[in-house]
């Protein structure tokens, strides 16, 4: 008994001290970039990178070849910024994280972090809605171009059908809602000189605050009708309706943008099609029609609203311009 007790507890005492060298062997094992690479499903040139920064250098280097290598460890840090990374975090707050391990500091972090995913969303929202509505316009358009192609092949009478559609003027309410706008006096006014500028401005303006546009641009002129087009000093208003329940800051990022209502009338409308350097016989044409229909103009203060414009396609004979008039009946004085 006494010499089997002895042999067990040798047996014992060798099993510890390899399992203990083999504990120690794994944990000092040394990975070269490539295992490195594999065992974290990091690219090589990923891992370099890191090296080059500072974000993590490999432990271990041979003196010899020069060969450098990560330890055990490393790799288990490797994974956590994987996952940071997967998660949206920078490399200076990956940097932060894995240096101030406290937990205090990861929970900041990560309360940052979901605010700032939560503006993301906001952001990506917004340029979702803003997809939507081109899409529509981009359909509305292309109705309309289609109608007009329809009755032109239609009317063979006519050697040169004009680039507009008389035949679908129409009166309709304009429904009242909340625009933000610029507007200034632009001297000797060419009406085929579109500001795209001041139309990036308002686009940059309303994805700034988070506005979702109702409307494509919207240009006014307060102006006498038809001045636009005889080179005249011209009050010229650039912008875009919005959804009315957003809360308007106190001050708008640029000082020459407002807020306003728009609409809330009843409109004579009419497409036109094609270049925006022609676009002054449809005003005309519509003007025409106003007279000789019983209405008169309820201000001197005509819109276009450009349902396919230059900032969406290259192809002018692709532009769709709606040309929007206030109007009252003529006798009744009023709406």
């Amino acid at each position: 008994n006494s010499c089997l007790q002895s042999a067990t507890y040798h047996t014992l005492s060798c099993l510890q001290c390899n399992l203990a060298e083999k504990g120690d062997s794994i944990l000092h094992k040394k990975y070269s970039i490539g295992e490195a690479s594999k065992a974290c499903n990091i690219p090589i040139k990923t891992l370099r990178y890191y090296d080059s920064i500072g974000l993590l250098k490999p432990k271990y280097r041979n003196q010899e070849s020069n060969y450098r290598y990560y330890s055990k460890e490393q790799l288990t840090t490797l994974l956590i910024i994987r996952r940071l990374r997967a998660q949206g975090f920078s490399l200076k707050d990956i940097q932060d994280l894995i240096t101030n391990t406290e937990l205090e500091n990861l929970k900041q972090h990560m309360l940052r972090h979901c605010d700032q995913l939560d503006l993301e969303i906001s952001l990506l929202q917004i340029k979702k809605e803003s997809c939507k509505s081109l899409l529509k316009r981009i359909h509305e358009g292309a109705e309309i171009i289609s109608r007009h192609a329809a009755a032109s092949a239609s009317a063979a009478s006519a050697a040169d059908p004009p680039p507009f559609l008389s035949d679908k003027i129409q009166v309709e309410f304009i429904p009242k809602s909340k625009m933000i706008y610029s507007r200034e006096i632009m001297k000797q006014y060419r009406n085929a000189d579109v500001s795209l500028s001041r139309w990036i401005d308002i686009y940059d303006i309303c994805t700034e605050l988070g506005f979702h546009m109702k409307s494509p641009i919207i240009v006014t002129f307060h102006n006498h009708v038809l001045e636009q087009f005889l080179m005249k000093d011209c009050d010229v208003e650039f912008g875009v309706c919005i959804e009315s329940e957003y809360e308007i800051p106190k001050k708008l990022p640029k000082n020459a943008t407002q807020i306003r209502d728009y609409g809330g009338y009843k409109a004579a409308t009419l497409c036109h099609i094609g270049p925006y350097g022609s676009i002054m016989q449809s005003h005309v044409a519509l003007l025409q029609w106003i007279n000789q229909n019983g209405y008169e103009l309820l201000i001197d203060q005509v819109s276009e609203e450009f349902v396919v414009s230059p900032l969406d396609v290259n192809d002018e004979s692709r532009h769709v311009t709606k040309v929007i008039m206030p109007i009252r009946n003529a006798r009744q004085g009023n709406l």
